[in-house]
Formats: structure tokens, C-alpha cells, sequence
């Protein structure tokens, strides 16, 4: 596994302990040169997404549990 990656600017090397010092996720920039990097894939909207997403697919399938446990019994036994 690698211990640290380097900079697109400055190409010093960049390691763990450099990333937990971030104060956000969203907001790196490199602790050599202050180049923002752009590493990221989780997206502020992305995570606001997943946040309204996961509650709607609990929901969901509840509900179709529910409905389904009215036309088949067995469905009652196994837990979501």
C-alpha cells in the first residue's frame, strides 16, 4: 500500500498524517505549495443525496415488505 501520493503541483509527496491534519474534506490543499487539490469523489452534493436517498430506500422497503406480508405469511419472519 502506499504511504503518501504527490502533489499534482509541486510533486512533494503528500501523506497520511498530512490528511487527517485537513479540517475538511472538501477544502485540501497541499501543505507544500497551497495548490487545492481536487482528489476527492465525494461531493458535498453527492453526500447531501446519499442523505436523502438512504432514508427514502428504508422507507420504501418497509412499505413493500409490509404490503407483501399481507399477501404472502412467510414474509412476516425475515427481518429487513
Amino acid at each position: 500500500m502506499k504511504k503518501s501520493t504527490p502533489c499534482p503541483g509541486c510533486q512533494n509527496p503528500i501523506t497520511i498524517e498530512h490528511f487527517e491534519d485537513f479540517s475538511s474534506l472538501f477544502t485540501m490543499k497541499c501543505p507544500h505549495c497551497r495548490e487545492k487539490l481536487k482528489e476527492t469523489k465525494m461531493t458535498p452534493w453527492l453526500l447531501l443525496l446519499a442523505v436523502i436517498i438512504v432514508p427514502l430506500l428504508v422507507y420504501l422497503g418497509i412499505t413493500v415488505k409490509s404490503f407483501l406480508s399481507g399477501h404472502f405469511p412467510i414474509v412476516k419472519r425475515y427481518q429487513l
